[in-house]
C-alpha cells in the first residue's frame, strides 16, 4: 500500500537553508510555464491565496485538482507539496518555482480518516505515472511511501518507470520514513532520484530510509519543520522525507527552466551533482549552487 510519506508537524522553520544554496537558482529564474512539474500526491486547495495564481491543472477529468474535503490528510498533504514547490513568491512557505507548470494527478482519497481510504497498488501509481507523463511533464514528484517493507516488485510499476526514462521525464521519490538500511524494492529503479531528509545542520532524520540505492542515485534535503500551505489559507509545518522530495523537485525545475534546451538525463546527472564520490549509503546533501554549475559545464 502506498501512503503519503509525512511524519507529523514540528515547530522547527527549516526552508531553504543555506545547506542546499537555493539562492544561486532563484535569483536567477522563477521557472519558466514550459517546465512541467507532475505532483502524483493528494488533491491541491487552489483556492489558498498562495497558489491562486499559479499555473496548476488537474490530470485527468476523473481526478480534479482542486479539494472537495479539505480537512482530509490527503489535501492537506497535496497542498503542503505544491507550496514548497510553486507558491508564489513572498510566500511564507518555500516557494520554489512557481513560474513552472504543475499538473496534478490526485492518487489519495480524501476520506476524515486515511485508514478508510482504499489501498493505492502498485497497478494505481502505475497508471497515475502514464497519466502523468500523457499529460506533459518534465518532472514527476512522488511524495509517497509503502507503509509495508515488504512490497513486492511490480512489473508494471517497472514498465511505467522505464516509460519516464524514455520518454525523458525525471522521477523524484521519497525515500520513505521507516528508519531503515536496505532495497526498497517500490521504488529501486535506476532511473528514480531518492530523496532522504535532513535537518537545518545536515544531519539525516533517524527515520529517513537509508540504503545503497539512496547513496548511490539519490540526495538528502531539508525534511525537519518545514513550512507550507495548507487548506483554509493556512500554513503549517511537517517533517519527512515527502517534504524533502519537492525540494529536490523544485530545483530540478529551475535549472530546467535555466537550460531548457537540455536533455533529462542532463539535469538529472547536474542534479546528482557529477564528480562527488558516492561510497556511502548516505545521499550527498542537495546543492543547487554546485549542480548550476556542473548543468553550465555540460
Amino acid at each position: 500500500m502506498a501512503v503519503p510519506c509525512a511524519n507529523g508537524s514540528e515547530h522547527i522553520m527549516a526552508s531553504l537553508p543555506g545547506i542546499i544554496a537555493l539562492d544561486s537558482l532563484t535569483s536567477l529564474t522563477e521557472g519558466r510555464p514550459e517546465i512541467v512539474v507532475g505532483i502524483i500526491d493528494g488533491p491541491v486547495d487552489t483556492g489558498h491565496p498562495d497558489l491562486r495564481e499559479t499555473r496548476i491543472s488537474p490530470v485527468g477529468t476523473a481526478t480534479p485538482a482542486g479539494c472537495t474535503a479539505p480537512s482530509s490528510f490527503a489535501c492537506m498533504h497535496g497542498t503542503f507539496v505544491a507550496g514548497i514547490i510553486g507558491a508564489q513568491r513572498g510566500s511564507q512557505a518555500p516557494a520554489i518555482a512557481p513560474g513552472c507548470t504543475m499538473l496534478v494527478r490526485t492518487i489519495f482519497c480524501e476520506a476524515p480518516d486515511p485508514r478508510q481510504c482504499p489501498a493505492v497498488r502498485p497497478t494505481d501509481l502505475a497508471e497515475a505515472l502514464h497519466d502523468t507523463i500523457d499529460a506533459g511533464a518534465a518532472i514527476i514528484n512522488l511524495s509517497l511511501g509503502a507503509n509495508s517493507t515488504a512490497i513486492e516488485e511490480s512489473p508494471t510499476l517497472t514498465a511505467a518507470f522505464n516509460r519516464a526514462r524514455s520518454s525523458g521525464v525525471l522521477i523524484v521519490v521519497a525515500a520513505g520514513n521507516h528508519g531503515r538500511i536496505g532495497r526498497a524494492d517500490l521504488f529501486d529503479h535506476p532511473w528514480l532520484v531518492p530523496v532522504a531528509a535532513c535537518d537545518a545542520g545536515g544531519s539525516l532524520l533517524r527515520q529517513s530510509n537509508l540504503g545503497a540505492w539512496i547513496g548511490r542515485r539519490g540526495l538528502a534535503a531539508p525534511g525537519t519543520g518545514v513550512l507550507s500551505t495548507v487548506p483554509g489559507q493556512g500554513y503549517t509545518t511537517m517533517s519527512g522525507t515527502s517534504v524533502a522530495a519537492p525540494f529536490v523537485t523544485a530545483t530540478a525545475a529551475l535549472l530546467w527552466s535555466v537550460k531548457p534546451s537540455a536533455t533529462a538525463a542532463t539535469i538529472r546527472r547536474a542534479l546528482l551533482i557529477p564528480g562527488i564520490r558516492r561510497r556511502s549509503i548516505v545521499p550527498p546533501t542537495l546543492n543547487a549552487a554546485a549542480s548550476l554549475a556542473a548543468l553550465q559545464s555540460l
